[in-house]
């Protein structure tokens, strides 16, 4: 039995979503959206987690039951790819744990399908789950320092980084009841909800892709330094400084003015 396991929701509705408002809405499974959005997931996401240190985990992806055949194609091979990668095709909202992974005291994650956690992510969760430190019984996780950043020429990205406790990035929960991290609703009401505790070190890499009104540098958040323009060498190089494995920055799609 795995010691952790990440949850990404990858074609199926928030559970928290507001379905009267057409802005956040998405038609998935069409392009450019789905080869945009599978070549993030592939390239940055996924090679993050192959990248790990520690390889005791699990991702669970969710889908919607709905994905065409051809498209699930997709996903089956890179299960086969990727032995940590698990796909989950789902009626509705709702992201429950198959079976073989239910157990009353469970560490779980989440992690949105465009963004990417550092090598040494997952052996912090599985640090504090095998330390049986009943301090950290039915406690939410953030590693509250992200970093964002934005394709915005062939050769040139936009970063900066901020302190943000509600990050959605890794956002986990050491559950003593069976919960899961989704159970806890949406991931900038958790902190309201149940103790939250901060971990050191970097906490993600927030993709602004302009698919998400949410994901962009107009966010105030705490200590957020001025962005500042690399290109690609650059950026590898910052990424590799912060533990993050190599990943393929430039599938990320260009948007020439970020907000």
């Amino acid at each position: 039995m795995v010691s952790v396991i990440g949850m990404v929701r990858y074609s199926v509705a928030a559970s928290f979503a507001f379905p009267d408002r057409p802005d956040v809405k998405h038609k998935v499974f069409e392009d450019p959206y789905f080869s945009q959005r599978l070549a993030m997931f592939k390239g940055i996401t996924l090679k993050s987690f192959a990248g790990q240190t520690c390889k005791d985990f699990v991702l669970l992806v969710y889908h919607s039951a709905a994905m065409p055949e051809d498209k699930k194609a997709i996903f089956a091979a890179l299960e086969r790819e990727y032995p940590f990668m698990k796909n989950i095709y789902i009626d509705g909202a709702k992201q429950e744990l198959p079976q073989e992974y239910q157990r009353k005291r469970i560490m779980t994650f989440r992690i949105d399908n465009d963004d990417a956690m550092p090598a040494d992510f997952v052996g912090k969760l599985k640090e504090i789950y095998e330390s049986n430190n009943p301090m950290y019984d039915n406690v939410a996780f953030s590693v509250a320092q992200m970093r964002r950043i934005a394709h915005i020429a062939k050769d040139k990205y936009l970063t900066n980084t901020c302190f943000y406790i509600s990050n959605s990035m890794g956002l986990a929960y050491l559950s003593t009841n069976g919960q899961n991290v989704m159970d806890c609703g949406n991931h900038a009401r958790v902190i309201y909800c149940c103790p939250m505790m901060c971990l050191e070190g970097q906490g993600g890499l927030r993709v602004i892709s302009g698919t998400n009104v949410a994901n962009n540098f107009c966010n105030p958040h705490h200590k957020q330094t001025e962005p500042a323009v690399f290109d690609e060498q650059g950026m590898r190089e910052v990424l590799q400084y912060e533990g993050y494995t190599n990943m393929d920055i430039q599938d990320i799609p260009i948007l020439p003015e970020p907000c």
